[in-house]
């Protein structure tokens, strides 16, 4: 994936994310770690099962947050009520490559 020249960041790093379930509409919420943050509304049908609508308003909150801030985020979500949800995010550090295996010569 290319990446972007760095510009100002529309938004800091994602700290919670609310998702509402409605008659005809998803919409959501989100806050970020600089007080910041975005709402929005997802394109996807009423009845769409509600782990299907998080992972696509998280993927597209990932997907940004790696491009405007080099950082990978992961989300835990949780009930409010029967129709509403929050998603914990936290900062995850990237692992470390595993060293190349050495292969011993034979002879």
């Amino acid at each position: 994936m290319a990446r972007r020249p760095k510009t100002r960041a529309p938004f800091g790093i994602p700290k919670e994310i609310i998702l509402l379930t409605r008659q005809d509409v998803w919409p959501y919420t989100f806050i970020a770690d600089d007080s910041g943050g975005g709402c929005g509304k997802v394109p996807m049908p009423p009845d769409a099962p509600p782990e299907e609508v998080q992972t696509a308003i998280f993927t597209q909150l990932a997907d940004l947050t790696r491009i405007f801030h080099d950082v990978e985020i992961d989300v835990e979500w949780s009930s409010l009520t029967p129709d509403s949800w929050v998603g914990h995010i936290r900062r995850v550090s990237a692992e470390e490559p595993a060293p190349p295996v050495v292969v011993p010569e034979v002879g």
